[in-house]
């Protein structure tokens, strides 16, 4: 279902896109430099990096990432292949690149923007750190400048140190700058003995909003030569004792977004041990007032059993399961975005209905952390993105299809390349996958193998054992056997005992009842038989003596005849 062509519909449309923030690679010369193909949304808008802005020309990787967004610009982060810009790993390899000055194409590609790249410095000396992690990283530019003055900055504050980091770097300037800042008070921690790590950082205002989604945003100035970090605690729908734990990554249910000039927070939520139709999605909205004060307050919201029920979430023939959210409309607080088996589609939360569903699969670029796990899809693989002034006021046309559906081949070329590289780190990762399960199940044989051995050895103890006890038998009743019968005696007894020393560790030992019952049959008559011996000699000898009392002691010879 996809709603029709209303002049609501393309008020909410005009002005903004929803962008795939995985960036495409041209390898090809390319006087445009950075080319952005626009879609109606809730299509998908493409941007593309020509591969002479890596770090490494020679060798891009085909995964750039926007790791942050601005409405007068973007921050890409690449990396030198195998690396990749969409890295959620600790310390990222790669540098960053500041895409700005959009202008639209014309009218030989209306749905097409071009823009500028620059490359932003590296982190060089001992007193700069590295980039600790790219959720930590936030672009903003200066107001009043059109997006030409910038700043990039990222907020380190580790658990036990007395300052915090910030460390900026700024359009105009060679290098970054590091500033060690008080840390903001936090209600019920100690100052001194809390961590701090970021979720996202928003841009709005003319600060940087650093995201904690469990604790609250850290606003500052990176362009104040004596910045201040200012804390603000999100607010609780529900106590946080009475919510539902859920098992899904924090960013499934939480984000923080601009709206409609104003910082909203987003966030999906229930009772603990309540049904799921009771899950509830609330957009907060943050009231800035004087000497720093501020207090948050619901704009909207709207439980998901209700918008289940609704003809036009039906119509969509989605199921009913708790959807991912992916961000809210820049314009419209009530329209909010989720993800739901690869589909994205917006519902009004105040009037509890679909408002744009298209029917498509989207092959979205999930990253991969720690090397090897998936994240589901969320509001990091988009960026719900207010398109810059020079691209308003239908400068630049929304495409109701697909980029990739208008021809251009160098778009697709690029597409296609990145899904390829997309394949090659899907089969990596089920490589390493393959090797972590090999190297469990050896260590999960070791200990069975262990068993095994100890097991044989147990098994060569009772063979040599039975064979010590059976000539031990044997030899000791060699005169007294009949001479012409002898080798056949010692075979059948060889025999026996042969079959003692496989029966007996089977039943010793076996691993199953077939083995364990053959075993102790076989056992038992091998050894009636070899004790046959013992007692044939036992009544000799009771027979000897009572020769020897009654005078005489006779012997046996090998023919078996008693001299008289």
């Amino acid at each position: 279902m996809e709603e029709g062509s209303s002049s609501a519909a393309e008020e909410l449309a005009r002005g903004w896109v929803i962008l795939d923030r995985v960036a495409c690679v041209d390898d090809e010369e390319d006087p445009r430099e950075v080319a952005l193909n626009v879609a109606e949304p809730p299509r998908l808008s493409t941007l593309t990096v020509p591969a002479k802005f890596h770090a490494l020309p020679s060798n891009p990787d085909e995964l750039p990432y926007v790791a942050a967004a601005d409405p007068f610009g973007l921050l890409v982060h690449t990396a030198a292949s195998p690396s990749c810009g969409l890295n959620l790993d600790d310390d990222p390899p790669g540098s960053f690149a500041v895409l700005r000055e959009f202008l639209p194409v014309g009218a030989s590609n209306p749905h097409e923007a071009t823009g500028i790249a620059e490359r932003v410095p590296e982190r060089v000396g001992g007193s700069v750190p590295h980039i600790s992690n790219l959720k930590n990283v936030g672009f903003l530019t200066s107001p009043g400048t059109g997006g030409k003055d910038y700043a990039i900055a990222e907020l380190q504050i580790e658990a036990g140190a007395e300052l915090a980091k910030l460390i900026v770097f700024r359009s105009g300037t060679p290098a970054w700058a590091v500033s060690r800042l008080i840390r903001p008070d936090m209600p019920g921690r100690s100052n001194l003995h809390w961590g701090w790590h970021n979720d996202d950082v928003i841009s709005f205002d003319g600060n940087l909003w650093f995201v904690n989604l469990w604790r609250g945003l850290i606003s500052c100035n990176p362009f104040s030569d004596h910045p201040v970090l200012q804390f603000h605690q999100l607010p609780e729908h529900i106590p946080i004792e009475d919510q539902n734990k859920s098992q899904r990554d924090i960013e499934a249910d939480r984000c923080v977004r601009v709206s409609k000039e104003r910082l909203r927070y987003v966030e999906i939520t229930r009772v603990h041990n309540a049904p799921v139709e009771s899950t509830t999605v609330v957009v907060w909205v943050l009231i800035c007032g004087p000497r720093s004060m501020s207090y948050w307050k619901t704009n909207c919201m709207a439980f998901l059993g209700d918008i289940w029920e609704n003809e036009t979430y039906k119509a969509t023939g989605l199921p009913n399961q708790v959807p991912i959210l992916a961000g809210i409309h820049p314009s419209n607080p009530d329209l909010v975005y989720f993800f739901l088996e690869h589909h994205l589609f917006g519902v009004n939360l105040y009037k509890k209905m679909v408002i744009h569903f298209v029917d498509e699969h989207y092959q979205l670029l999930q990253p991969i952390v720690r090397s090897r796990s998936l994240q589901p899809l969320s509001w990091r693989q988009v960026q719900l993105w207010k398109l810059p002034p020079s691209l308003h006021a239908g400068s630049i046309e929304l495409s109701a299809q697909h980029a990739s559906d208008l021809g251009n081949l160098r778009l697709k070329a690029a597409q296609l390349r990145r899904q390829e590289h997309a394949l090659k780190r899907r089969e990596k990762m089920i490589e390493m996958r393959e090797e972590s399960v090999q190297g469990l199940h050896k260590s999960l044989l070791a200990p069975e193998e262990k068993k095994d051995d100890s097991r044989w050895d147990k098994v060569q103890i009772v063979i040599l054992a039975v064979l010590i006890s059976g000539l031990t038998l044997l030899f000791p009743f060699l005169p007294w056997l009949p001479y012409e019968y002898l080798s056949t005696i010692v075979i059948a007894f060889s025999i026996v005992v042969g079959c003692c020393c496989i029966a007996l560790p089977c039943a010793l030992f076996g691993s199953n009842k077939w083995q364990t019952c053959c075993g102790e049959s076989v056992a038992r008559v091998g050894f009636w038989i070899t004790n046959l011996p013992f007692w044939a000699r036992v009544f000799v000898l009771s027979g000897e003596s009572d020769m020897g009392g009654r005078g005489g002691v006779h012997h046996r010879r090998w023919d078996g005849v008693v001299p008289p």
